[in-house]
């Protein structure tokens, strides 16, 4: 009997599939098999004839899909491992500490406030996209073990992307998040690598004592905007988006139902550290604006813009999130908490009578989150599309 060739067995697969029969056949063992098999003789001239006619749209369009597929998947794999979809929260926060410090006039010399705004803006984002990508993808690569039996639905487990990948993407991430850093100089840079420390730290081991992991969470987005401009003399929205990767991460931690759980002595043990590196930011304050406090923000009541987008930001998360729990909730609360930190950016600029740029940010920070979205419905029908259906 001869071999079939690969276009053969295709065209069998083929037919089962569109007959819906494919269950009830043996492996084909010669061209054209699967038309004699007892269940498709049975069928009308009709039915065979268009199941042989889908079946050669298969035969013509199946080895491109297979490969389509495989490349969309990995694509998709690779934007969930360096958390791309949350990573416009982070985004923001660098921008808005670019564009206040380029609003002080103090600061005129520096690099930040020197250069054109597209460059810093674009430098900046580089150093906010790079270091997130590069503490997700390291997180994953070190626990794809423990993946494998918590989490076998994240990328390398699921078997989407090769751990060798995850560490590519790690590398390329941290050398990228590196270049945009010298746009701001000397103190941006050091900056950086400062903030590359605390990155390895928290995901070789202190993610997994709560109490350290989210202070160092909170310590690395205080950082992450510190590097366009350490000398900046607006701290107080540092510590905000400090703050609130702090609560966010520590309420994630807890609805996720993660181990070890968040104990009372922990959560002493985090909130000691954050009144710590508070009592820094408050020094820092004082230091660089002659003693004073909230410098740029009395005139108006300005300071309410920012603090009423927080309440009402907590308010809605509380209402989204109230009756989940597990994984799912853990995601949910960063997912909306990187469009929180968004608007809450978008808020301290329209404080600082900024509103075109504060437009700007929101009106971004919708658009991703709308797009994250629809990639999140549109993705897995992306990756195994729908096949024909008998």
């Amino acid at each position: 009997m001869p071999v079939p060739s690969v276009q053969e067995l295709w065209f069998d697969a083929g037919v089962a599939r569109a007959t819906g029969l494919g269950r009830d056949m043996p492996v084909p063992s010669a061209p054209v098999t699967c038309l004699s098999h007892p269940p498709i003789r049975r069928l009308s001239m009709r039915a065979r004839a268009g199941a042989v006619a889908r079946a050669c749209l298969s035969l013509h369009r199946a080895p491109y899909h297979g490969a389509m597929r495989r490349i969309v998947r990995r694509t998709i794999a690779a934007i969930e491992l360096s958390r791309l979809p949350v990573a416009f929260g982070a985004v923001a926060n660098v921008w808005l500490m670019i564009l206040l410090c380029r609003a002080d006039a103090r600061l005129g010399e520096l690099p930040v406030a020197s250069q054109p705004l597209w460059s810093v803006l674009g430098a900046g984002g580089l150093v906010a996209v790079g270091f997130l990508a590069f503490g997700a993808a390291l997180n994953d690569f070190l626990d794809a073990k423990h993946d494998r039996a918590f989490a076998p639905d994240r990328p390398l487990p699921a078997g989407n992307l090769r751990p060798r990948r995850a560490a590519q993407i790690a590398a390329i991430s941290l050398l990228g998040g590196l270049f945009g850093s010298l746009a701001f100089g000397t103190t941006g840079a050091a900056m950086a690598m400062s903030l590359a420390a605390v990155i390895l730290v928290y995901d070789a081991f202190a993610k997994h004592v709560p109490s350290l992991g989210i202070v160092l969470a909170g310590l690395a987005t205080a950082l992450s905007m510190a590097v366009p401009c350490t000398e900046t003399t607006t701290l107080l929205p540092i510590w905000l988006a400090m703050s609130q990767t702090m609560g966010v991460g520590a309420l994630a931690y807890v609805l996720g139902e993660k181990r070890p759980k968040l104990t009372g002595r922990s959560a002493l043990i985090g909130a000691t550290g954050w009144i710590f590196w508070t009592a820094v930011l408050l020094a820092l304050e004082l230091e660089r604006n002659d003693g004073r406090v909230l410098a740029t923000w009395t005139e108006g009541g300005a300071i309410a813009i920012p603090a009423a987008t927080v309440l009402v930001g907590a308010a809605v998360g509380y209402w989204k999130l109230r009756t989940l729990r597990g994984s799912r909730a853990g995601e949910k609360i960063l997912r909306y908490g990187s469009l929180w930190k968004s608007l809450v950016a978008s808020a301290w600029l329209v404080a600082a009578g900024m509103h075109l740029e504060a437009a700007a940010i929101a009106t971004i920070a919708a658009v991703a989150f709308g797009t994250v979205a629809i990639l999140r419905e549109a993705g897995p029908q992306l990756a195994e599309p729908v096949s024909w259906r008998s």
